[in-house]
Order: structure tokens, then C-alpha cells, then sequence
């Protein structure tokens, strides 16, 4: 199978070793899985130390992805110290999360590819902080607490006055658990800080949980908390973090990714668990493996009808048109305590999707259409990884 020759050439990446393989490889289907996956850049390297790519044409584009993503990775480093160097500073504390210290658990930090770098500030240096970042040459692109996004030619941030900004469905306990995220956080380089262990790996579990929840998680996520894991597990309470996650009602799905993990990426166990189904994790490998590596090629009418409370075409498709309040305000947090603004925050809607309607027309005929058999498989799928 294509998935395990994917999972054993990142195992001998992560462990720095020859990978194992057949001589019946795929090529073709491998790269492209490693390129949907945002991965491809390992590939390249694996190739280029091992020599597991015989087809020529397939080498040469490996060999053009490797330096092109080393190249801008770089840039991309360089551009981020300036602006972390110009908050510091103006005095505003500054948390990077997921990538930017991720990248340094890899065998090749400039191979852990980042879209966004996401950083977490406090709200009281939101207006300080958009003014160094315009300053520094970025567009804004999303101006909507509490997520604030900035791009420029070669590299986007997101700026976060809330590290968790979704309940995964388990209650306010799951954003309310990392508000103290900034104060808890260790000192880096001047008023940058680096997540406390423990904070940062249950982030982890929590942002690819969102994402499960949206449409799906590239295996690169799991690497991330497979290379974390075999980092930190020395150092790393994991008694305290189970029962953190029972108290954020996600204990199982803790359970089930770390087994995963160990299962995929050959990581020692950080804590012996019995009772992880084999069926559970060969659901998340076949899932995890059936879209990109954020779920966009996925059909979302299918998680929607899903996640909606009552469970219903037409609910999701009068969500879709006339949105609750509530999801009125998540959005619009300026609306919030406050309903008088809210007929400002649908005319500031109508603006916003004026050029999503094509988008919205095709979403509302794919939920209309959507096989309901489909729904209740999803479903299934999310209850026995743990969600």
C-alpha cells in the first residue's frame, strides 16, 4: 500500500535511517501522495541521501523542490526575525506556535514547510502590533478578532489574541484551558517566548482535533506530535497531561493519535495504553490519507450535516444562509455583549461574501445532494478516533 511506504520513508527520515522498501514502488503515486501531503520536500532529501526514486524526471523535480523550499524557508526565518525583533522592541511579548519551533524537533529544520506563522500576543498589543507588521512591509488579509492575518510576497502570519478559538463541541473549558498561555510561556529571544511543553503538545492534539472537525489533517501533523513526543517524552508529565485531557473530554482521542504515532512513525509509547483499537487507527491512516493535507479536496457538505446539532439538510442549509447569533458573534467578536451592532455585522457580512456567493451556490447544491449513508460513515469514523 502506498500509505505505509509513506510512513516508512518518514519513520527512517525521523530516525535517520535507510528506509525500507520493496522494489514494486510506485513512484508516481508516491510523489504525488508526499506533494498532497505538503511533505514533498522530505521526499527529497530521502532521495537524495538514499537514492529511493529511480525514474529521472521524478529526481530532477525532487531535486528543484528541495532547493526551492530550503531557499524560501530560510527567507522565510529571516523575514519573521525582523518583525520579532521590531515587537520586541515596541516591549509586546510574542508566542510562536506549531511551525516555528516545530521546525527545530526535524533531522532538517528547513523541511518542516509553514504556511502561516501563527503567533499569539495579548489583546492589549493588537493595535501596536498591526502597526509594526504594515510597518514591515505586510497586507492585511483577515481583521476579525481574534485571528488577525498578514502576507507579503513570500510568507503569512496569523496573529492570534486566542490560542484555541473552537470548543471542538466539548465545552468553553477547551479555549478557556490555554488563556494563560502567554503568562505560562518561557522567555526565547527578547519579548519572544516558547510555549510551556505540556501547553504546547496538548495544543497540538487540540488544533488537529479542529481540523478533524473541518475536514481533515495531512499525516505532517502527526509527524509534528510524533517528532515532539520523541523530543520531550523525558522531560514530560504524561499522568498530568492525560488527566487534562479527560477534564477537555478528549482522553480517547489522546489515546488513539498517540498510538498512531507510535504505530506509523515507530516512537516508543510514552505511557503504556491497552485499550486503542487497531481498527480505530487504520480509520485515520485511511482517512488521513484520502485528502491534502488540510481536507480542502474533501466534500465539506458531509462533515457539515454532521457537526450540525440537529443533523439535517435543511438545518445546515438554513445555517448556511441566515447563521445563528452565536456564530454571528464568533465571528464578529466586535458584535459581542453588544446585539445592537449586530445588523452592522450582517451588512459587514454581505460585503465580505459578495464574492463567495458562486462558492456558496455550489456549497448549498453539494448539501442538497448529499447521501446521508456518507454522513452517518463520517460520523462513525469521528466517535471511534476519540471525537
Amino acid at each position: 500500500m502506498t500509505e505505509n511506504i509513506i510512513l516508512e520513508i518518514l519513520s527512517a527520515f525521523i530516525h535517520n535511517r535507510k528506509p525500507c522498501l520493496n522494489s514494486d514502488v510506485q513512484e508516481i503515486k508516491v510523489f504525488y501522495t508526499f506533494y498532497f501531503q505538503n511533505i514533498l520536500p522530505i521526499l527529497a532529501y530521502m532521495d537524495k541521501k538514499w537514492n529511493i526514486i529511480k525514474d529521472e524526471t521524478i529526481k530532477r523535480k525532487l531535486t528543484d523542490c528541495y532547493y526551492q523550499t530550503v531557499a524560501e524557508n530560510l527567507k522565510k526565518v529571516a523575514m519573521f526575525e525582523i518583525v520579532s525583533q521590531k515587537l520586541s522592541e515596541n516591549n509586546i511579548p510574542h508566542l510562536p506556535v506549531k511551525g516555528w519551533y516545530l521546525r527545530t524537533l526535524y533531522p532538517v529544520p528547513e523541511l518542516r514547510t509553514f504556511g502561516d506563522i501563527d503567533i499569539l500576543i495579548s489583546k492589549q498589543d493588537r493595535k501596536k502590533a498591526d502597526e509594526i507588521f504594515i510597518q514591515s512591509g505586510y497586507n492585511v488579509k483577515e481583521n476579525w478578532e481574534p485571528t488577525y492575518s498578514y502576507y507579503n510576497d513570500l510568507s503569512r502570519c496569523e496573529v492570534h489574541t486566542e490560542l484555541m478559538d473552537s470548543d471542538l463541541g466539548k465545552g468553553e473549558q477547551v479555549i478557556s484551558f490555554f488563556s494563560s498561555a502567554l503568562e505560562t510561556a518561557e522567555k526565547d529571544v527578547g519579548e519572544r517566548l516558547s510555549p510551556r511543553k505540556d501547553i504546547h503538545l496538548i495544543y497540538l492534539f487540540c488544533h488537529l482535533a479542529k481540523h478533524l472537525y473541518k475536514g481533515g489533517a495531512g499525516i505532517r501533523m502527526y509527524m509534528d506530535i510524533a517528532l515532539f513526543i520523541k523530543a520531550n517524552s523525558d522531560i514530560l508529565n504524561f499522568e498530568k497531561i492525560y488527566e487534562d485531557f479527560k477534564n477537555l473530554h478528549l482522553e480517547q482521542f489522546f489515546k488513539t493519535v498517540i498510538v498512531a504515532c507510535s504505530e506509523w512513525f515507530q516512537i516508543e509509547l510514552p505511557f503504556e495504553i491497552n485499550d486503542v483499537k487497531s481498527s480505530s487507527t487504520e480509520l485515520l491512516k485511511k482517512y488521513t490519507f484520502s485528502a491534502d493535507l488540510f481536507g480542502k479536496t474533501r466534500d465539506k457538505s458531509i462533515i457539515s450535516i454532521r457537526n450540525d446539532e440537529s443533523g439535517s439538510k435543511v438545518s445546515v442549509l438554513k445555517d448556511t444562509l441566515f447563521p445563528s447569533t452565536q456564530k454571528i458573534e464568533q465571528r464578529y467578536k466586535f458584535i459581542k455583549g453588544r446585539k445592537y451592532l449586530l445588523p452592522v455585522a450582517w451588512v459587514a457580512r454581505g460585503f465580505v461574501n459578495l464574492k463567495e456567493i458562486p462558492k456558496k451556490l455550489r456549497y448549498i447544491k453539494k448539501v442538497s445532494n448529499t447521501d446521508m449513508d456518507l454522513v452517518s460513515e463520517y460520523d462513525g469514523f469521528i466517535s471511534e478516533i476519540g471525537l
